[in-house]
């Protein structure tokens, strides 16, 4: 997994910041199974409003959030639920339509039945 972290001007991204989010991030990751490039990206607004948004590309989708809050790591907890529910939302609509995801495919058996000699 890779993340681009930038930060506008007067915003400094914290270590604990830093791995919450990645934390966060891998559990995204992990739901799809696949290795993702995330985007994410502290500004503030004024002098007590902070933004973060969120952005990652699948292999079927792509992905954008933002939050804006008054504290920075609420403003990343916020951007990275929507993301979460973004997903959620697009693995739900997959499964519904009849499709199979990747993940479905390595666990069916095809049984051919017996033989039939002519």
């Amino acid at each position: 997994m890779n993340i681009e972290m930038t930060s506008g001007k007067d915003v400094d991204i914290t270590e604990m910041l830093r791995d919450r989010v990645q934390l966060k991030l891998t559990k995204v990751e992990s739901r799809l199974g696949q290795k993702l490039f995330f985007r994410v990206r502290f500004d503030k607004q004024s002098i007590d409003r902070f933004t973060c948004q969120v952005h990652f590309n699948s292999s079927r989708s792509e992905f954008n959030a933002s939050a804006t809050e008054d504290d920075l790591v609420k403003s990343a907890d916020q951007a990275i639920s929507k993301i979460e529910r973004q997903l959620k939302k697009f693995q739900s609509k997959q499964s519904t339509k009849g499709r199979m995801s990747i993940r479905d495919t390595t666990d069916i058996e095809v049984d051919l039945g017996d033989e039939v000699e002519l």
